[in-house]
């Protein structure tokens, strides 16, 4: 009976040591898949905003050829032949959570409208804006006088611009 209970626990033991040793070799997998998703999700990203650059390049040379086809228009006719970047209220509200100008002391000297050119330095979105809206993908954004204003990819002209609340 002594050998019998001797066996037992030697089995249970090489039973417990190959359990721990196969929850070990899973817990380093799922980390191996973890590295590799997260490796993933920034090449999508990347892959993401060459689409978009692509995208932008393409409508600049169809509009291109087209002003070269048709007559010569002065060049505030050929700007408006750009869509217009129209954004939704929770867009708005979104880039407003995200991007807090601070507040201008006294009153604004000058405003910028829709359309103005954008001079200075600009920064791209951060993707926690662009993952949501996906046509600021590539998008460059600046703040004058307390007001966001919004670059498309490409231009040098306000294509957007977001007030204070």
């Amino acid at each position: 009976m002594g050998n019998f209970e001797r066996w037992l626990i030697a089995l249970l033991s090489v039973g417990f040591v190959v359990g721990c040793v196969c929850a070990i070799i899973v817990f380093m997998q799922a980390n191996a898949r973890k590295l590799e998703i997260a490796a993933l999700q920034r090449d999508i990203i990347a892959l993401k905003l060459r689409v978009a650059r692509l995208d932008q390049i393409a409508s600049t040379n169809e509009i291109r050829e087209k002003a070269s086809s048709e007559t010569s228009k002065p060049p505030s006719e050929t700007r408006a032949d750009q869509a217009p970047l129209i954004l939704s209220r929770e867009e708005i509200q979104l880039i407003r959570d995200y991007i807090k100008p601070a507040p201008v002391a006294g009153s604004a000297t000058e405003t910028i409208k829709v359309g103005e050119p954008v001079v200075g330095d600009t920064v791209p979105f951060p993707s926690p804006i662009t993952e949501k809206v996906r046509k600021l993908l590539g998008a460059r954004f600046t703040v004058r006088n307390g007001v966001v204003v919004i670059v498309r990819s490409g231009s040098r002209h306000a294509d957007a611009v977001i007030g204070p609340n």
